[in-house]
């Protein structure tokens, strides 16, 4: 299974303080199988391919807007505080246990949850002229099921690193990221797939053109996951990023 992601996110001040936030995802996810028999040896199973097969699923994913205030103690620190929602953009499937109870066929990856769930965060960020240390902490917490009787998994992750700036254009950060995901439902049973407790490290390099635009380039690994089920584990996500800022100064 690869998953790759095209992520649109656009921030606008709406004064020296509150700033709106909103994120569009574009997903295309390929997905490959194979069996093979207690020797070793590929063969076709009897019921085909109603549970697993090759294909690639292409579409939007779960949006996000979120409201944020930011504050500055003093020159170094950056304090920030946000509240939104999930969009149900995505799209959504039947409850895959239960045709699969049936002999149908069934999809168990969906684009999007369906439900417009709250979301929350909060941010910190100290930088001195050389070094600096980011903090992030945000949440996720569904509270109905959507019209197929799916309601996802609640969620709440946690971000810790440091930062350095090697030159007025360069700049790394490292990080410690701590993910938590209960289980979601179909139809208010536990679907046995979902819930885990992972850790991630991950390295970044940014790379400033102009005051402007700025180039971002991330690699990080999931080092310990914990799941009742056995679970995929993302061993390396690669991340490449465009950031463009409007000079509040220049003439428009």
């Amino acid at each position: 299974m690869t998953l790759t992601r095209l992520n649109t996110d656009i921030g606008v001040g709406l004064n020296n303080a509150w700033q709106a936030r909103l994120s569009l995802p574009f997903d295309v996810k390929f997905m490959t199988i194979e069996y093979w028999d207690k020797h070793g040896r590929p063969y076709v199973p009897d019921y085909g391919n109603i549970h697993h097969r090759n294909e690639t699923l292409v579409g939007l994913g779960d949006g996000k807007l979120e409201f944020r205030y930011l504050t500055k103690p003093n020159d170094d620190w950056t304090i920030g505080a946000g509240i939104g929602s999930m969009l149900p953009l995505g799209t959504t499937e039947e409850n895959p246990y239960k045709l699969a109870a049936q002999s149908k066929m069934h999809q168990h990856m969906q684009m999007g949850s369906g439900t417009w769930d709250p979301v929350m965060s909060l941010n910190a960020v100290w930088m001195a002229d050389t070094w600096g240390m980011q903090m992030n902490a945000d949440g996720r917490l569904p509270l109905y099921e959507n019209t197929h009787g799916f309601k996802t998994s609640p969620s709440v992750q946690m971000e810790l690193g440091p930062s350095y700036r090697i030159s007025t254009k360069w700049m790394v950060t490292g990080g410690v990221l701590g993910r938590h995901e209960w289980v979601a439902r179909w139809d208010g049973e536990p679907d046995p797939k979902t819930g885990r407790t992972a850790i991630l490290l991950s390295g970044t390099g940014i790379y400033r053109f102009n005051p402007s635009v700025a180039v971002m380039m991330q690699a990080s690994s999931t080092v310990a996951q914990w799941s009742k089920e056995t679970l995929i584990q993302q061993f390396f996500i690669g991340s490449v990023g465009v950031t463009w800022t409007p000079n509040k100064n220049k003439a428009h």
